[in-house]
């Protein structure tokens, strides 16, 4: 891992002299390997106040653009727990929105171990809104052997969280369920998360390249939140509002990349300072390229 961040590390900085980023750093797909190694990759929805969720629409321009960079559709899992969830590749039972995320959170680990930890295979997932809140306590309960969860750390090689409220969401009243209360600021839930022992920098999350992603055109969940702000993690990325593009909520998980570049500052935790470029990637192609990679850039 550290030597392929090296590697990228070298090729943003050739890019960033010559003006030419894109160019410098996105392999054609025909040149490249199975994506990721091949790992399997769990897409994990965000909330839905209705309690029904159409993976295949949800995700459909991400699994466009990762299988037109070289990764299989059968190895992408598309995840759903709500009991109106369609066209899933991947059941976890029949949850609602007053269904604790912590629940939710302990059927995907299991799946998870099930499926993958306990056979020796690692996976990446890459998670929209609370579906980050959802992996993340998944693999915080199992590697802290809390009651419900499989009682071993979960082999997970890189989690991308696109939009994810990891300090909270803006409009507190928007919806009354559990599901929401717990993503206000100041809700126990994420009283937990942040906890010294729980953040990122802990031993729970080593092993696991985390990189969180937020934009300053969501009125869901603020920029700070998204890549929770002041917090460790290993990779950071701030969509800056852009006249250009729609960088809203929503779009974090389903705009289609192409189009133009995107106004973006990111940071990797080895280094300590922020970068900013013009000649952005858009968010799904940052989420590909943090799991092929390791880090996007």
């Amino acid at each position: 891992m550290v030597t392929r961040r090296i590697r990228v590390a070298v090729a943003l900085a050739a890019a960033v002299v010559s003006g030419a980023l894109a160019a410098a750093t996105v392999p054609s797909a025909s040149a490249a390997p199975a994506a990721n190694g091949g790992d399997p990759v769990y897409l994990v929805h965000g909330y839905n106040d209705s309690g029904r969720s159409d993976c295949a629409s949800l995700w459909d321009n991400a699994i466009d653009y990762f299988t037109s960079r070289g990764m299989s559709r059968s190895s992408i899992q598309t995840v759903g727990y709500y009991a109106g969830d369609s066209h899933c590749d991947v059941d976890l039972g029949n949850a609602g929105t007053d269904t604790r995320i912590k629940h939710v959170a302990a059927a995907l680990a299991k799946r998870i171990y099930d499926a993958n930890t306990r056979k020796g295979q690692s996976v990446d997932i890459v998670a929209h809104s609370m579906g980050g809140l959802v992996t993340r306590v998944a693999l915080l309960g199992s590697a802290m052997h809390w009651k419900g969860f499989p009682a071993a750390k979960l082999k997970v090689g890189d989690v991308v969280t696109l939009a994810t409220p990891h300090q909270g969401i803006i409009d507190q009243f928007k919806y009354h369920s559990v599901q929401w209360d717990s993503m206000v600021p100041g809700s126990r839930f994420l009283e937990v998360l942040q906890a010294p022992e729980n953040r990122l920098d802990q031993n729970w999350a080593k092993g696991v390249d985390w990189s969180l992603v937020g934009s300053d055109e969501d009125k869901t969940v603020y920029a700070g939140s998204g890549y929770d702000k002041d917090r460790p993690a290993e990779h950071k990325y701030r969509y800056a509002a852009d006249a250009d593009h729609d960088l809203s909520h929503t779009h974090m998980r389903a705009l289609k990349p192409g189009g133009g570049k995107y106004n973006l500052r990111y940071w990797h935790a080895s280094e300590g300072k922020p970068h900013d470029t013009t000649n952005g990637w858009a968010p799904l192609e940052t989420a590909f390229n943090a799991i092929d990679r390791g880090d996007a850039w």
